[in-house]
Parts: structure tokens; C-alpha cells; sequence
């Protein structure tokens, strides 16, 4: 642990909020309305600025009945648990319940576009299930995001890009004070320690960019990510740092996605095409416009392909101890013809895909087919043979697939049957697929303050933490937009109970 005391200080700020994503964005704003001095740290520069939130689809979630919802997210909490022993304490639960019913309300007096979309949950059967409303920012989270940007210039906020926090600076009680942080602004870099005479908020974001926290942590690897370069675990590493304890560290909210070795992340997969996505499709769309099926790397089905968008990667976690891998591990998206002639095979509404366009598909899919992130053959035997696959297994899953289509039927693992739709134009194609997508959730052990807990349960004085830098949600993830609006809610959490604390603080005669 760094030493203790006194420091140099190089400037003084009431609260630092490290991260400049959706929760960095709201903490800040709340903050500075409440009457505080707020320096915003942010590490990527500000015109390559991306974050998880700005890659996301502008879908957040808003809570319409808190009984209903405290009730469905009691459920969620016990799954693969004890009933003694939940993935997320009670208090830290109904904070989020409070605060995420304001959600929709918060943004629209900010003056947010916001249109309700869906009161699909992840789970429904679970009780509780209609307590959820999805909303979305019109257009997209890279225009929320921008609209978010104008609100924190609109108030003259410190907002400093290119700056690193590196470590979290504490007095001789053990309470946070202030961070250790690298400025490279100007091309030179140089450390400087900035005084928070309130508190530290870590919006820091997860650790989908950081390799060796995903192998030590993560239930599979490798695991590929379609969220903010600049994820890379930081905040976890200084919260741990200064005692913090951890929590949801082998959860994620990730599906499936594709992974190319010349492109540095994951990328989305609008697997039948026409928009639709991962358990989208509704029934009063008719059938499919393409079929597809999703193999191991032996050419075998193993789950239904109507994933589960948040929780499918989950899917993939199962390791042969004989032959020593995981044979879902990579998977691979399966069509023929009728897919690649229909649309892009990339989801254009999100992540490197989508509106920032870190990367443009093609709208042929011809670029890609060059590149040989699709894979052809002229027959099903051919295909397998170039993805080093057993044919005759391949084939036989086909063929077995294509019966179930005729009958309308998929017994071995339930699809639905307006997705039951052949594979039988050729030629065939595939997709290298890898557990992954969204974020992941592990990060300092958060209260219903927005406190960073040390692992007796106290909290750390000074430290705080919002969005999914610790988040809230364990194993299993609520309902689409659950990121943002955890980002939102927590956000604001954080930054009343900062400023609330500091107002204490200075009572006391806190220097």
C-alpha cells in the first residue's frame, strides 16, 4: 500500500470523479448541481474518447412497480446462490430499485430524448417480471452521449482527457484524499496529486480490456469484448489498493460475438439478418429471413440459438478435462446463402459497428469475405474442411437441423419454430465466434450509498464507485439497458452521498 500521510498536493478539487462514461457524466453533473467543485479524469483523448456506454445502443432501463421489481430481482439474486447468501446485499439492491425508477424521469428533465421500447425482462417467468420499462435515447448511445457531453461543458466542469489516474492517495486514518494521476497532455507527460477535499468517485468502468484480469477471473477464456478500449481494470487495481473488497469478479454481461485477429475488438453479429438480433425476434414478425444454427468447434449444436443476450457466454464455460480446452470455445455461426445476400452480417446499431464506426461493414459482406473473416464452401463438407472440422459431423448436424425445420419442430433444444428456417442454398458460410460483448461487472463491493466497502463490510471514507466498476448485478443480468441505467442510478447515488459526506466532513472541522 502507498504511504500514508501527508502529500504534495499540486491541486485541490472537492471531488474527483475518475472516468468519463455515462456514470462519470451523471456523477458529475449531480455533483456540481449540488453545489460542488468536480474534476472530471479522463485517460483517452478527446477525439478518440469511446466507452462502453457510447458503444451501447442508447437502451436504458427505467423501474415501473419497486414491489414488483424488489421481488424480481430477490429471484435473480438466488440463482446458482444460497438463499442465506444472495450475489448482491439487500441494501445495495433497493438503493438501485429507488433510484432506477427515476431513471426516465431524471433524463427527460435534463432535456433527454427518450422514447419507451420494450418491457421485456431477461428472465420472464420470474416474479416480478412486469416491473421493468426499456427506454431508449433516440438515436443511439453514441448520440446520449454526446447530449450527456454537452451537459457537463454546459456547466463549465473540469473535464481533463488524457489524464490517468494511477493511484488513490489516503491520509493517515486510511480515508481517501485525493489521487496520484498522469497528465499527458501537451506530449509530455507528468505526475501531479490532486486534493478531492470531498471524496473519490470511481466511474472507472470494468476490465474487458485487460487480459490477465479476464484469464484470472473470468469463467472461460479467451473472452472478447465489444465495449470501451480504455476498460483496462484501472479503478479495480487502485480500490483494491487502499483495502477496497470485491465482488461479481467471474460475472459478466456478454453474449456471443465475433473476433478477427486483425481487428483489435469484438464485434456484433445480427446472426438472420434484417435487424434482427439475439432475442429480438417477435412472433408477429413471421419467420426468419435466414436461418442459421451455432456449433462447437466439432460442428455440434448445444444450446438453443435463441440466446439470451446478456447471459448467453455463459453457454461456453464448460471445460473437457480430458482433452484439456473448451470445445465451445470458439464457437461458429452457421448459413448459407439467403444470410450473406440479405443484409450486412454485422449489428450496425451498437458496438464497433454501430454509429461510432471504429469499423464500417460492408454492405455486401464482399470486404469481409476477402479478408477471410467469413468463412465459404461450395458444400457442407468443403466448409468443415476449411474450418478444420470433422465433415461427416457437420453435416450430419445440418442435415439433422434441416429435418427439424421440415417438421417444424427442434426437440433436442426447443428453438422456436419461426426460426426453424434450412440451411440448404448454398454455398454455406461461417463465423468464428468467442464468449464476450457487453462488459463485465466485477469491481470494489459497493453499499446502497455508493460506499466501497473493505471486506469487513465497513466503508472506505472518501470512495465511492458507479456503473460497472462493481456493479450491482451478480450472476444474472435484469433486463436490456440494465448497464446504463445502473450507470444512471449509481451515478447519482454516488454523488449525493460525496457531497453529503464532505458537508459532514467540513461540520466536523475535516480539513
Amino acid at each position: 500500500m502507498l504511504t500514508q500521510g501527508n502529500y504534495r498536493w499540486d491541486e485541490t478539487t472537492e471531488i474527483i470523479v475518475i472516468g468519463y462514461g455515462l456514470s462519470g457524466a451523471v456523477a458529475a453533473i449531480t455533483a456540481h448541481d449540488l453545489g460542488a467543485r468536480v474534476t472530471l479524469l479522463e485517460k483517452q483523448p478527446a477525439e478518440t474518447h469511446n466507452t462502453s456506454s457510447s458503444l451501447a445502443m442508447g437502451v436504458f432501463l427505467s423501474i415501473s412497480n419497486v414491489k414488483r421489481a424488489t421481488e424480481y430481482m430477490a429471484a435473480l439474486n438466488q440463482v446458482g446462490s444460497y438463499p442465506e447468501l444472495p450475489w448482491t446485499d439487500a441494501e445495495a439492491v433497493k438503493a438501485w430499485i429507488t433510484y432506477t425508477a427515476q431513471n426516465k424521469d431524471w433524463m427527460v428533465r435534463l432535456g433527454g430524448n427518450v422514447k419507451l421500447v420494450s418491457t421485456l425482462v431477461e428472465f420472464p417467468g420470474l416474479p416480478g417480471d412486469d416491473s421493468m420499462e426499456l427506454w431508449k435515447y433516440q438515436g443511439n448511445g453514441l448520440r446520449m452521449m454526446k447530449f450527456m457531453y454537452e451537459q457537463v461543458a454546459s456547466r463549465r466542469i473540469d473535464v481533463r482527457y488524457q489524464t490517468s489516474a494511477v493511484r488513490l492517495l489516503t491520509d493517515n486514518t486510511g480515508r481517501v484524499t485525493g489521487a496520484k494521476v498522469l497528465d499527458s497532455r501537451g506530449g509530455r507527460p507528468r505526475e501531479i496529486n490532486i486534493r478531492a477535499t470531498r471524496a473519490v468517485v470511481l466511474c472507472s468502468g470494468g476490465f474487458e480490456e485487460s487480459e490477465a484480469m479476464k484469464l484470472q477471473y473470468l469463467r472461460v477464456n479467451p473472452m472478447y469484448f465489444a465495449g470501451g478500449t480504455g476498460n483496462t481494470g484501472d479503478g479495480i487495481r487502485m480500490a483494491q489498493e487502499v483495502g477496497a473488497d470485491l465482488w461479481h469478479m467471474n460475472c459478466v454481461s456478454a453474449r456471443l460475438c465475433a473476433k478477427f485477429p486483425d481487428f483489435y475488438m469484438g464485434i456484433f453479429i445480427d446472426f438472420s439478418g434484417g435487424g434482427w438480433s439475439q432475442n429480438t425476434m417477435k412472433t408477429d414478425k413471421g419467420k426468419l429471413p435466414a436461418g442459421f444454427i451455432i456449433v462447437d468447434k466439432y460442428g455440434r449444436r448445444y444450446m438453443t440459438e435463441e440466446l439470451k443476450p446478456h447471459t448467453a457466454s455463459y453457454e461456453c464455460g464448460w471445460f473437457d478435462s480430458y482433452k484439456l480446452e473448451y470445445p465451445r470455445v470458439p464457437s461458429y455461426h452457421i448459413f448459407d446463402r439467403r444470410r450473406i445476400e440479405y443484409s450486412p452480417l454485422a449489428q450496425l446499431a451498437s458496438g464497433p459497428t454501430g454509429p461510432h464506426r471504429l469499423y464500417t461493414w460492408s454492405r455486401d459482406n464482399t470486404v469481409e469475405l476477402r479478408k477471410g473473416w467469413i468463412v465459404q464452401g461450395d458444400t457442407v463438407a468443403e466448409l468443415a474442411a476449411n474450418l478444420n472440422m470433422p465433415p461427416e459431423i457437420l453435416t450430419d448436424t445440418i442435415a439433422t437441423w434441416n429435418k427439424c425445420c421440415q417438421a417444424g419442430s427442434d426437440p433436442d433444444f426447443g428453438r422456436n419454430p419461426l426460426e426453424l428456417v434450412p440451411l440448404d442454398e448454398p454455398p454455406f458460410y461461417a463465423i468464428k465466434l468467442f464468449p464476450g460483448g457487453s462488459n463485465t461487472l466485477g469491481g470494489p463491493r459497493r453499499n446502497g450509498r455508493a460506499q466501497v466497502l473493505n471486506p469487513f463490510g465497513e466503508p472506505i471514507p472518501g470512495l465511492y464507485a458507479a456503473g460497472e466498476c462493481g456493479s450491482v448485478f451478480g450472476l444474472l443480468y435484469p433486463a436490456g439497458g440494465g448497464n446504463l441505467g445502473e450507470c444512471i442510478a449509481f451515478g447519482r447515488i454516488a454523488a449525493e452521498n460525496a457531497v453529503k459526506e464532505g458537508y459532514k466532513k467540513s461540520l466536523k472541522g475535516g480539513k
